[in-house]
């Protein structure tokens, strides 16, 4: 039992960590400065050649891609469409028939997205096939704008091996039936990991973390990579890892937009992001200590001077000391998160277990432990809350939905992120109790329209 002193003690405790927090989390918000910066328009006078992948495994809503795909300003003749189904009676194959330059592909018994991509990739690179400049890959269920394809192409001028696309939401294309609190919720995902995280690690030369729709992969690195070697939950954010790991150049070029389609269901919502965590647990476990050994090398030939070698070449610097911030970034950007959620989690159920264990073996209400629990979620929702805030302030122009809808989202959003310490705790516990995860190809909840 805790007494009034114990008590005020344990609230001081959760102060200093959040003071503590909030000081190794200041570097990040100038990732929130470069979201606000207007990004570099760029223009290619080269037309390159290129092939638009689509993984379409079973799906019925694959004509309004491919009208989108259809309609693209850029010139006709210089992209192709291959659409990757699992069987030959597939109606998609028929379909893809009545579009220019669209072509299907079989790849049997796929059970994942990353076969797929790797069953069509190995046939582009073989022998014979179409010399294509970089490989661009959507999702079936997206909608590209009509200058998609022209500002891919655009971006190559950059000469990063990856380039990731801006993603809005198609739900926000259609009527109000196809939105949701859910959908608003899950949609500033996005904004999370490009306006206020990719921004700024394109602006400093560091890995991006990569989606794997509206996605841009050079052909150079393709056949360096051998197809498409990712068999995990998040083949993406394994794409991610390995980009880290060895030193592959990326992206975020905003001008190059994709509609994506989100569950209108909690529910669906929420299927979606248990699959994201348990694949990015899958990655953390299956190469942190590699990105672990990486930084520490990068550490230790610094203070031995071994860095002169690349001194003499600023193109070589420049990429060494971006994948050194990569590192840093992958592996203790999320620390001063973790110290706060965890002393925020830890303090407040010890304050509540007291509370509880005061009423129920007591008989009495403890209102000073009752008063410290409350103040420590209230202090959490607001972090949450601002946090959201400024997400639909730096990404205003893609929330085209009401006040209220948004105001709405600003209120549950809080409730809706604190869920992932659930998923984040049981993708963890599966991994480390070798539970059997399923892994095969699950089709989604998708939209009527």
């Amino acid at each position: 039992m805790l007494n009034s002193f114990q008590a005020e003690f344990l609230f001081n405790v959760f102060l200093f960590v959040c003071v503590v927090s909030f000081i190794l989390y200041l570097p990040r918000i100038r990732y929130y400065i470069a979201g606000l910066k207007r990004p570099k328009h760029y223009v290619n006078p080269q037309k390159n050649s290129l092939a638009v992948i689509v993984p379409a495994k079973d799906e019925k809503g694959l004509r309004v891609l491919l009208d989108s795909l259809a309609s693209q300003t850029y010139d006709k003749d210089f992209y192709d469409t291959y659409v990757v189904v699992g069987r030959d009676d597939d109606p998609n194959i028929e379909l893809c028939k009545s579009y220019k330059n669209t072509f299907s592909k079989v790849v049997p018994n796929q059970t994942c997205k990353g076969e797929a991509l790797d069953g069509i990739l190995q046939d582009l690179l073989g022998n014979g096939a179409k010399e294509y400049a970089a490989f661009v890959i959507v999702d079936a269920d997206n909608i590209v704008d009509a200058n998609f394809v022209m500002e891919m192409n655009n971006a190559l001028v950059l000469d990063k091996q990856i380039i990731l696309g801006k993603r809005r939401i198609k739900n926000y294309l259609y009527g109000r039936k196809y939105r949701s609190w859910a959908v608003n919720c899950n949609a500033l995902t996005y904004t999370f990991l490009d306006k206020m995280g990719n921004c700024f690690r394109s602006e400093r030369n560091m890995s991006n973390t990569i989606c794997g729709t509206g996605l841009m992969v050079r052909r150079d690195l393709v056949q360096e990579m051998g197809g498409w070697p990712y068999r995990s939950m998040t083949e993406d954010f394994e794409l991610t890892v390995t980009a880290l790991l060895n030193n592959w150049t990326s992206y975020y070029y905003e001008y190059a937009v994709t509609y994506t389609e989100e569950g209108v269901s909690w529910k669906s919502c929420d299927a979606r992001r248990r699959r994201w965590l348990m694949g990015y647990a899958q990655v953390g476990v299956k190469y942190g200590k590699l990105v672990s050994k990486k930084f520490w090398k990068y550490v230790r030939d610094f203070f031995c001077g071994s860095k002169e070698s690349v001194e003499q070449n600023p193109k070589q610097a420049e990429l060494v000391n971006g994948n050194f911030w990569g590192c840093f970034d992958y592996l203790f950007s999320f620390v001063p998160l973790y110290l706060y959620f965890a002393g925020t989690a830890i303090l407040a159920l010890v304050f509540a277990g007291d509370a509880a264990y005061k009423f129920f073996a007591l008989q009495t209400i403890d209102l000073i432990s009752i008063r410290f629990a409350v103040r420590i979620l209230l202090v959490l929702y607001g972090v949450l809350f601002f946090y959201t805030a400024i997400a639909f302030y730096e990404d205003r122009a893609m929330y085209t939905i009401s006040i209220g809808e948004k105001l709405f989202a600003l209120v549950v959003n809080p409730f809706y992120i604190a869920e992932y310490a659930g998923f984040y705790l049981e993708a963890y516990y599966l991994l480390l109790t070798k539970k059997q995860v399923k892994q095969d190809w699950i089709q989604v909840e998708r939209m009527e329209a």
